[in-house]
């Protein structure tokens, strides 16, 4: 157990690095908002589909394909999972606060920390069965979140045109036909895709250092969200995982690494757009992005002894 959470730990530390990174260059003022929007959208627009597509860039298996149905139906179960709970946990309140609590609850972070640290822990499984996660993460985010923060009703175009999903698109057909791609496309697609981990972790750096950490230590809010997503949803969640009788273990390592996960920094994005607690949704973003430099490590390494 000590031996996997100092391995785990030791994966961590290096994206935490990456952070402190972006949180360096902010504080010296060589990044401002301006180009964290545009890394952003970097990110997102060309970065996380590129991360998509390349994990399905390998020859059709139907073991792999059954796996990977499998894994995309057990990672949605349990995201609803998540929404019951934070209806349960989350009833009273002002209605803009309790709809970021709720929202934090169910998000976590997975697409930013979760994809690179599966990578680390799992390597190539694990970056296939994240990108599996978060496209059925965009799913819910963008019909249940979408709808939860703007109070609009769900919208199957958010769905559908969404960089996740049309990744996801792109990538699924050259997986089922074993699609021979060229090289040189198959090596800018991996280029853009090794940009996930440094990018998203220096945004994320960025984004603590933006936020007041003196107020958000005293906001008493923070805490019992910050710890329903760190520890008790991982605890409650994590013994049934480790249960299931799924086809490979790295899908339950995967698992650990998305439910343990800190908030979803589209937590504060979401709250900011459609103007609800905005700034209760970010220092829920910094304050679980702090604590999860432990509770992260411990989670997953309980599952990686747990499945040995």
């Amino acid at each position: 157990m000590f031996q996997s959470f100092t391995i785990v730990f030791g994966q961590a530390l290096s994206l935490f690095i990456m952070i402190a990174v972006g949180f360096g260059l902010y504080k010296a003022k060589m990044i401002n908002d301006a180009g964290t929007a545009q890394m952003t959208d970097l990110l997102l627009y060309a970065v996380t589909p590129c991360v998509v597509m390349s994990a399905f860039n390998r020859p059709f298996n139907p073991d792999t394909a059954r796996s990977i149905a499998i894994f995309a139906a057990v990672s949605a179960v349990f995201i609803v999972m998540c929404i019951f709970a934070g209806m349960l946990f989350f009833r009273g309140g002002d209605d803009n606060s309790r709809v970021v609590l709720r929202f934090s609850t169910v998000f976590s972070n997975c697409g930013f920390m979760g994809i690179p640290l599966a990578g680390a822990v799992c390597g190539e499984k694990g970056t296939l069965y994240a990108s599996v996660f978060v496209v059925i993460f965009n799913v819910i985010q963008w019909t249940y979140g979408y709808a939860l923060m703007s109070g609009e009703k769900l919208s199957v175009k958010k769905v559908i045109i969404n960089p996740c999903v049309l990744g996801l698109l792109a990538g699924l057909p050259v997986f089922l036909l074993s699609i021979s791609i060229p090289a040189p496309v198959t090596n800018a697609v991996s280029m853009l895709a090794a940009l996930n981990s440094p990018l998203a972790m220096i945004v994320i750096g960025v984004h603590l250092a933006k936020a007041d950490l003196i107020s958000t230590l005293k906001d008493v809010r923070c805490y019992p969200a910050s710890l329903l997503r760190l520890i008790v949803l991982p605890a409650v969640i994590m013994p049934a995982v480790i249960a299931l009788p799924l086809p490979d273990n790295y899908q339950k390592i995967t698992l650990a690494v998305m439910f343990g996960a800190p908030v979803a920094a589209s937590c504060a994005l979401f709250s900011s757009k459609f103007r609800r607690d905005s700034e209760l949704a970010g220092r829920l973003v910094a304050m679980s992005t702090l604590f999860s430099i432990i509770t992260l490590p411990l989670v997953v390494s309980v599952v990686k002894s747990a499945v040995r």
